[in-house]
């Protein structure tokens, strides 16, 4: 118990302190790739969006039945 102890004051050792900066490294490359994934994603809603909105006013503009949704 003591030993345990000793332990939890112990400086961590190079290997170690390398270890974990290469975890949390880790971590924030996923994080940074969830977000890029995302930011992506939400690129194309917007383009999809702005497409859907330009057909739209083109019909109106042409005095024109609504156009119909891509598949």
């Amino acid at each position: 118990m003591f030993k345990e102890l000793i332990e939890t004051f112990r400086k961590p050792s190079a290997t170690q302190l390398a270890q974990r900066e290469l975890e949390d490294a880790q971590r924030q490359l996923l994080q940074a790739q969830s977000g890029a994934e995302y930011a992506y994603r939400m690129v194309q809603y917007h383009q999809d969006r702005v497409a859907r909105l330009k057909r739209l006013l083109a019909a109106e503009a042409n005095n024109a039945d609504w156009p119909e949704q891509p598949a």
